[in-house]
């Protein structure tokens, strides 16, 4: 009796261009767990990355498996084009403690889950202890208060090198994100009111921490060009070239800068970031038009497995038992896992997109002396209420 070829159930996931050296882990070592399954991996471009995946699920098109940055989504779960994943989280016994926190509640929404965590990042504060020395400073210590790391980096600027670098550039918001919200959080301050209703960036306390931030550039205690710069595309060159003596670094360039410092004869260190740091990954999701949601979740539950998520050399695993497993277990990352305590989340709300394009036109405007921080904060506001 002729019964036919058993064909393997196909499922695929989107995930980043970037994550291209990790394909054939992940598409080998599922075939392997799941001989009647197979996932194609399917690598997108950044830019238009949220658009692409709206269109592509609106379109029915859609993955199965579509990877999402925790700020797109809001955009996403708003708009109605993900499952909640409740019924496979309570099946597949996950537990959410299981997950970096801040990460795991960017996913839910009027309590429904819609998305599990499998990356991590957030800055730490990477220091030149040598640098440090040459001034004669003392270096950095966890979280210090914002008012001692300002002197700090007034005492460690010379004619030869800058304290601190920040990240101002209009083409990436998300990363003057990184580099703004751990000031604005630290000062008590938020970009909205806990309902998410409007802006909260024309209080004292926002008003404090903007004038703080913009101070930095122009009393020159940071670049000249950080008007114009990202984190690892501009400071952290400048960091390797010993021309900054602190900047945020996240657990991707940690190991590019022991590697580096060692070649270079440099000592450096690394310390909680003062506030909090901006907490960012990606998750998995299921769009609403995936074609096999039963397959998808299989795949999902495979891949948060603590020693699957473990072995991607992309970045700090979001499940925490990861953390400790193949590189992960390295003690260079232990700073990220601590940080990862005293992280938050930018809001999560469909407007976020244009909420982070406002504030940050608006600090280029403090920045350069077109408006003062306490214009540039009222006009926030007004924009950012204008789209709520």
């Amino acid at each position: 009796m002729f019964f036919g070829v058993i064909h393997p159930l196909y499922i695929t996931s989107w995930h980043g261009s970037w994550w291209e050296a990790e394909v054939s882990m992940i598409e080998t070592e599922f075939a392997k767990a799941y001989p009647g399954y197979k996932v194609k991996v399917e690598l997108m471009p950044i830019a238009n990355y949220v658009e692409n995946a709206a269109t592509a699920v609106l379109g029915g098109n859609s993955p199965d498996v579509l990877t999402l940055d925790t700020l797109m989504l809001p955009t996403m779960i708003g708009r109605e084009l993900l499952k909640p994943l409740d019924d496979m989280i309570a099946s597949n016994g996950i537990k959410k403690e299981d997950f970096v926190e801040v990460l795991y509640n960017a996913g839910m929404q009027n309590g429904k889950t819609y998305a599990l965590p499998y990356r991590f990042t957030a800055s730490a504060l990477f220091y030149n202890k040598t640098l440090f020395d040459k001034a004669k400073v003392d270096y950095p210590t966890d979280r210090m208060s914002f008012e001692d790391f300002r002197a700090t980096c007034e005492k460690v600027t010379t004619a030869d090198f800058f304290g601190y670098g920040i990240a101002a550039s209009k083409n990436d918001p998300a990363n003057v994100m990184t580099s703004f919200a751990p000031v604005l959080w630290g000062f008590g301050a938020d970009f909205l009111t806990e309902d998410h209703s409007k802006s909260a960036l024309d209080t004292p306390e926002a008003i404090q921490a903007i004038d703080y931030w913009v101070s930095l550039y122009t009393d020159k205690l940071v670049p000249e060009g950080c008007i114009n710069y990202a984190i690892t595309a501009d400071l952290f060159p400048l960091a390797m070239n010993q021309s900054i003596a602190m900047i945020p670094m996240g657990d991707s360039n940690i190991v590019k800068i022991d590697g580096f410092a060692k070649d270079a004869g440099f000592e450096w260190g690394v310390v909680l970031h003062p506030g909090f740091a901006r907490a960012a990954g990606w998750s998995f999701t299921i769009p609403i038009s995936a074609k096999d949601q039963p397959a998808a979740e299989v795949y999902i539950n495979w891949y948060i497995q603590p020693e699957v998520v473990s072995k991607n050399n992309v970045v700090l695993p979001g499940v925490l038992a990861a953390q400790k497993l193949g590189k992960w277990a390295d003690p260079l990352y232990d700073i990220y896992s601590e940080q990862a305590v005293y992280s938050k989340h930018c809001p999560s709300t469909p407007a976020w997109t244009q909420i982070q394009t406002i504030v940050t036109e608006e600090l280029q405007n403090a920045l350069t002396g077109v408006s003062t921080p306490e214009e540039a904060a009222k006009e926030m506001s007004q924009r950012i209420n204008e789209i709520l």
